[in-house]
């Protein structure tokens, strides 16, 4: 076939399909359908439709054309909807074009008694929304299904639309309330499992959603106990690959690396050869590939891991939704550069990262914002609204009940109350940093002080001048630097030292090394915009603190505000 030929082939395809959603059902006397594919069945027609949607698209065109003329003809509603639903298929980039098409499709069977056909459509449109990144639209289009769903009793969509709820807490950050979605949407799959092939599916990968909220929640015992569940029950489906993969992080967990790294491998190239990995790959992959990576690295053989990581920034190419699951994949790459002195590459993967948090922090803030006024805050007050009417129905336990929730209301307030104050005093705090208020000078004792701790004066001014030469030089950054050791580099004992420290730098000797240390690292957070994406455990490090606590502690004593306070208010400071 000659590259004109083609051209034109798809310039007709183009044609046909993107003029408007009502185009494929004119009766066009110039282009009519032929009247042996109306003869087909619409189970037919749709397979047909979908064996040549991706090779063929002149006669996927010709075939849905068929489905939607033979639907019009038979005014069948049902039909018609799913006739709209597939077109909307051809559009895999282009996500205006599906919603159109999706929305066409509502419109036939809204407000009639196609209730599923309505569940389905509204699931899928905001499916392909959350798909594309936009959350809070798809919250809105998720809860607009949902309302239906209960509204007319339809269990599947309740437990689906749940489900995907569900999904986008997780994405958020959510686990605890995820966790309860999912919970809830197995509530309704439960009373319907096993009716279907279908049935049995969306209970199995709710199940495994419900798994993953544990494991990044850390819960593994929970995780395990769900998860021997679910796997003895996918046993030679489609889905089996997912618990495979789910097995191989569990055993990652319990280190040990071997298993998992051969359960990892075999879940994931049992999950690409289902038929469900166009649909829910992305996400398992990325999994996948992360604790792969990370079992590598604990069997020392870096390299293959690093290989799996780049999978996952490759993955994150194709959609902005994949970028809240890969984060950690950035930190390993980061890390590893930085081990091998690759600075190229390490400012590479730095730059992929803070994009990628840029994204998702509008896409958070959004979301949360949506889901607070159309979601958490109705269901609190639909809550409030059963606890009146139970009240109301009892009389000698009212009394204690309205106490009670009297009290919690009161405790919640005044627990906002107090964090909204200590978030204040906080950020104060943060701007006296800034500004360096709240900085204070290290003094010394005046000199004729200097006979009266009982050490010979030249030898105080020695100590005293190697302090000085130590604070310079940035000596004080060394881990585990004890006064034995400092006082050995200065040729003196740590009784001299110390007594030194105490009486000309008005300090004892933990203070002062610590002081130095939290000055340190203000001051280079302040202009080390990388440092900022350091995990506070490696920036503990970097200021010479063998202990992440230790080092939270002393900063919050120096500064009255936490180092993860500090350097989140630093980047917002930034923007």
């Amino acid at each position: 076939m000659t590259s004109q030929t083609k051209l034109f082939k798809l310039l007709l395809f183009w044609f046909f399909v993107l003029a408007s959603p009502n185009i494929l059902m004119a009766q066009n006397q110039n282009v009519k359908v032929k009247d042996s594919l109306i003869d087909l069945d619409f189970e037919e027609l749709q397979k047909k439709f979908y064996d040549t949607r991706l090779n063929d698209s002149q006669k996927a065109v010709l075939y849905i054309r068929s489905y939607l003329q033979k639907a019009k003809d038979l005014d069948s509603v049902s039909e018609k909807a799913r006739g709209y639903y597939l077109i909307s298929t051809f559009f895999e980039n282009d996500y205006e074009k599906r919603i159109i098409y999706i929305d066409s499709g509502i419109k036939v069977v809204k407000n009639t008694e196609h209730v599923l056909q309505t569940g389905f459509l509204y699931t899928h449109k905001g499916a392909i929304t959350h798909e594309k990144g936009n959350y809070d639209k798809a919250l809105e289009y998720y809860l607009e299904g949902l309302e239906h769903a209960k509204r007319k009793g339809v269990l599947v969509y309740q437990s689906l639309l749940l489900l995907n709820i569900g999904s986008l807490k997780t994405t958020l950050g959510k686990y605890e309330e995820s966790k309860l979605l999912y919970k809830e949407a197995l509530h309704y799959q439960k009373k319907i499992r096993n009716k279907s092939f279908n049935d049995s599916t969306r209970y199995l990968i709710t199940l495994s959603k419900l798994i993953n909220s544990y494991i990044l929640k850390k819960e593994i015992d929970s995780a395990n106990y769900f998860h021997k569940q679910g796997y003895k029950l996918a046993q030679n489906t489609d889905i089996e690959g997912v618990y495979t993969i789910q097995k191989g992080i569990l055993q990652h967990y319990l280190k040990d690396y071997i298993s998992a790294s051969k359960n990892l491998n075999q879940g994931i190239r049992s999950f690409l050869s289902s038929k469900y990995a166009p649909e829910y790959g992305d996400y398992n992959l990325i999994d996948g590939y992360l604790y792969l990576g990370k079992s590598y690295n604990n069997l020392n053989q870096k390299e293959i891991a690093i290989d799996f990581f780049k999978k996952i920034d490759s993955l994150v190419k194709k959609s902005d939704n994949l970028i809240y699951v890969a984060r950690p994949a950035y930190l390993e790459l980061i890390n590893y550069y930085k081990s091998i002195n690759d600075k190229n590459n390490q400012l590479y993967y730095i730059e992929r990262l803070l994009r990628n948090d840029s994204i998702f922090n509008v896409q958070y803030r959004l979301a949360s914002d949506k889901f607070n006024k159309d979601f958490d805050t109705p269901n609190l007050l639909i809550q409030k609204e059963n606890i009146i009417n139970e009240l109301e129905t009892k009389n000698s336990k009212s009394f204690y009940i309205i106490i009670c929730t009297s009290i919690a209301i009161t405790v919640v307030s005044t627990t906002f109350f107090i964090s909204y104050q200590k978030n204040r005093k906080y950020k104060k705090r943060f701007n006296n940093l800034i500004k360096n208020e709240n900085k204070k000078p290290i003094t010394e004792k005046v000199e004729n002080q200097k006979n009266s701790i009982g050490i010979a004066g030249n030898v105080v001014e020695i100590i005293i001048q190697e302090l000085n030469n130590f604070e310079k030089n940035n000596e004080f950054l060394e881990i585990n630097l004890t006064s034995s050791i400092l006082a050995k580099k200065m040729n003196t004992n740590s009784k001299y030292l110390t007594k030194v420290i105490k009486y000309h730098k008005n300090k004892s000797y933990t203070q002062y090394i610590n002081d130095h240390r939290i000055n340190y690292i203000i001051q280079q957070l302040k202009t080390n915009h990388k440092l900022r994406n350091y995990t506070i455990k490696a920036i503990a490090s970097e200021a010479g603190f063998n202990s992440t606590e230790v080092f939270s502690k002393y900063f919050y004593k120096k500064t009255g505000i936490y180092p993860s306070f500090f350097v989140k208010s630093l980047k917002t400071h930034k923007n």
